[in-house]
């Protein structure tokens, strides 16, 4: 596979030069097209579909048709093959306002990133982390894991920064933030050299909504969502643009109740005898968010701006937990208890950023620099009591007092410079500085005693991770094929001090150098699309996180404990992919992971103790083998629709629990969108997924998916909009899982309350500056 891909790379780069792009544009009616550049034009008659070739100058637009308003456009610049959809507005008499709208596509692809339009998501969302569970081709887990194209959970950012929290944390601070707050989903599946090394999964980017240029504007929402319990939310955001600066502010409240149901049965080998586990947990919460901002153009090439985020999250868990150990021979049961479990938790979070952008040419030279500080505060009182059948042994209760302060420091400055020649140079710094520190305090009470000091579950830990990077990436196109070949360099800096109950500390070192190459060329043109190939080679790391390090045990029942491996070290990944796109849509790809040294989280159990420990180990080596298909119709008329499948072949050998093991696996993975315009008024939405024979950290699934449905009705003259929605419709987001590994045998059932219907109201207002009233349509460059 190397040996060809060198061969190949060197193949290419042996044309000559040459470059053109496409600009295709796609109108609702038979029009003339008038393309203007400088003092050149063009002129076409465009029978609803038209095509330029283009360079990297600067256009304009006017759109002309008999019965309709003429349509001009602002100056844009063409960087690539782009498609614009536009619409003309049929003339009415007294016609004083005209409002234009385009529909944009929902997945569009630029280079390696793939772009998913958040609006249609946001529908039938009550936050930004249903909105991540709807992106197509994403698939997430109950832990809040993000899976795109291999084993490896992908990393999750909020507007292109790591947030440095675990996948549980993140995914409560994305049912935090509202859904409407989401403006996009970015999917890098083999991010370049200008991203983090550290995302062998590939990247979920979150952008989030800021200030836009429509004068003073905003909007107010009110949802209810109903399932076996309810959700309640309502906000308002507001924006202002004066002159050169635009502001925002974004409010929103939410208060949710969730419940999560954990039926399961695990097998001791050695005495045959088996736990049978009935877990229920109800999860209330409050939630306040608020951001806000500005960005000010202070001149023509340069611009800075500042955006602030504030979630307050106070939140309860109440869980109840029936265990029966017995034998599998008998019903005779020998002991059986019963538990509940109370957190009380609050979380603070507050993320600012400060940032500058300028522009060095018309061309697209940039230099665009960050300074961002986030903290994460959490507090948790716990407290929990253990009831035995057998009267021998006496109830055992505990109390928990849980502090966990997180700073996150991240410097990032990039350079993007565009050649006559043609060539892109990009090259930037990133340093990335976090701190944590850990306090758990417990005390554990047996019968009537008095409560004392629990050292095994009390802990004090501090971790820093210091991570410090330069990149360099250059392309261009030969005889029509892009070359985008690029290296990264990263030193890592990983310190832990663990100060109760063993004074002990843990520590990686290391430099590692990153290459990656992207390769790209139009190979056919087929049934009217233009058919584009790419080739991708990268290498990635995973470096062990937190939660991964800390050798503290987390009390999660009588049975059961979450711990940490201070002896975990990175894994790094060589994946090679091979993409086809239509007209910018991905329709194939093909793919192959390679990743030594893996770790994964596992579970150990002992059997004297009948205990069982989730934790994390280095297992040995993965090979991984995925295909990706996805087709459709495309946006432009009353319905479109995409639909998709992968298919993951993981196969894994190396050592589980010292005990040699060689386990293979394939999985398939289907989603689909729909949406009819039924009227100018009325939208319907149809989306949703299903796993056919997943697996989990060696947890073996069953199938299971979801099916999600939304109507959206505006009215008031277009300004308001009434939603309702209905989610996981068949309530088929059930997980069936099973696990047969070294030592451990189980099965059981784990669902939530997935099931909802929901109406959601949405009002828009605003006042528009008199020179946005004109006939203006500002046509995107992507």
């Amino acid at each position: 596979m190397r040996i060809a891909f060198t061969f190949f790379f060197c193949l290419i780069i042996s044309f000559g030069f040459a470059q053109s792009f496409d600009l295709k544009i796609i109108t609702n009616t038979p029009s003339t097209v008038i393309l203007f550049s400088g003092k050149d034009s063009t002129v076409k008659i465009a029978q609803n579909e038209t095509i330029f070739k283009a360079d990297h100058r600067i256009y304009r637009l006017k759109l002309s048709a008999a019965g309709y308003v003429d349509l001009y456009t602002s100056d844009f610049e063409i960087r690539k093959d782009t498609i614009i959809f536009l619409s003309l507005i049929p003339k009415k008499n007294n016609l004083e306002n005209v409002v234009v709208v385009s529909r944009k596509p929902l997945i569009t692809q630029d280079d390696d990133k793939t772009i998913v339009d958040a609006e249609p998501l946001t529908q039938s969302s009550t936050n930004a982390f249903e909105v991540l569970e709807k992106t197509p081709g994403a698939v997430v887990d109950q832990d809040g894991n993000v899976y795109l194209n291999s084993a490896t959970p992908a990393t999750v950012q909020i507007n292109g920064k790591e947030i440095k929290l675990s996948a549980a944390d993140i995914a409560s601070l994305l049912k935090s933030l509202p859904a409407n707050s989401v403006q996009k989903i970015e999917v890098l599946r083999t991010p370049s050299a200008k991203y983090d090394a550290g995302t062998s999964g590939g990247i979920i980017n979150i952008v989030l909504k800021k200030g836009i240029k429509l004068g003073t504007n905003g909007s107010v929402n009110a949802g209810y969502f109903q399932g076996k319990y309810h959700t309640a939310t309502t906000g308002f955001n507001l924006n202002k643009s004066n002159n050169n600066v635009q502001s925002y502010i974004s409010y929103q409240y939410t208060n949710k109740r969730n419940f999560e149901q954990l039926n399961s049965d695990r097998f001791i080998r050695r005495d045959t005898s088996v736990i049978n586990q009935q877990s229920y947990t109800t999860y209330p919460a409050f939630n306040h968010y608020l951001s806000a901002g500005f960005n000010n153009e202070w001149t023509n090439k340069f611009s800075f701006g500042y955006d602030l985020r504030l979630s307050v999250n106070q939140n309860r868990s109440f869980a109840e937990n029936d265990v029966l150990l017995s034998k599998q021979q008998t019903v005779i049961t020998n002991s059986g208890s019963f538990s509940d479990i109370q957190n009380k938790g609050n979380n603070i979070y507050i993320g600012n950023s400060l940032s500058t952008k300028y522009k060095i040419d018309t061309t697209g030279s940039e230099w665009t620099s960050s300074l961002d500080y986030n903290f994460n505060n959490y507090g948790n009182d716990q407290s929990y009591g253990i009831n035995f059948s057998d009267t021998a042994r006496v109830r055992v209760a505990g109390n928990g007092d849980i502090s966990n302060r997180k700073h996150i420091l991240n410097l990032q400055s990039d350079l993007v410079y565009k050649i006559k020649t043609g060539y892109t140079f990009e090259t930037g710094i990133k340093f990335v500085n976090s701190f944590s520190a850990n306090n758990a305090e417990y005390t554990v009470q047996r019968g009537n005693n008095l409560p004392v000091r629990d050292s095994f579950q009390t802990n004090k830990f501090t971790y820093k991770e210091g991570i410090y990077s330069a990149y360099v990436q250059v392309s261009k196109t030969f005889a029509g094929i892009t070359v985008k070949p690029g290296v990264r360099l990263e030193h890592t800096n990983i310190k832990g001090h663990q100060l109760f109950p063993a004074d002990s500390r843990l520590g990686i070192k290391r430099t590692d150098l990153f290459p990656y190459v992207y390769l790209r060329r139009e190979i056919v043109k087929l049934f009217g699309f233009k058919l584009t190939g790419n080739l991708i080679y990268r290498r990635s790391i995973t470096r062990p996180f937190y939660e991964a390090l800390n050798p503290y045990p987390k009390f999660i029942d009588q049975y059961l404990f979450d711990i940490g491996n201070p002896d975990l070290k990175p894994q790094f990944t060589t994946n090679y992919e091979f993409n086809i796109m239509a007209d910018q849509f991905p329709v194939f790809s093909v793919g192959i992971n390679e990743t030594k040294n893996i770790f994964t989280n596992v579970t150990y159990q002992d059997e004297v103790t009948k205990i069982a420990y989730r934790t994390y180990d280095n297992l040995g080596r993965n090979k991984e083998l995925y295909l990706r298909f996805v087709g459709g119709i495309p946006p432009g008329k009353k319905y479109f629709f995409y639909a998709g499948a992968q298919h993951n072949y993981n196969h894994f050998t190396g050592l589980y629990q010292n005990v040699p093991f060689d386990y293979a696996r394939g999985s398939w993975t289907f989603f689909m969108y729909h949406n009819f315009k039924a009227t100018p008024t009325f939208n319907i939405t149809m989306n949703g997924f299903m796993r056919l024979r997943g697996f989990q950290n060696f947890y073996e699934l069953q199938p299971f998916g979801a099916l999600h449905m939304s109507f959206n009705k505006s009215i008031l003259q277009k300004k308001a909009n009434i939603i309702l929605s209905v989610n996981d419709i068949l309530k088929t987001n059930v997980v069936d899982f099973s696990i047969d590994q070294a030592g451990i045998f189980a099965n059981g059932t784990r669902f939530n309350d997935t099931r909802r219907i929901g109406l959601t109201f949405r009002y828009n207002f605003g006042i528009k500056p008199k020179e946005e009233k004109k006939n203006n349509f500002d046509a995107p460059a992507e």
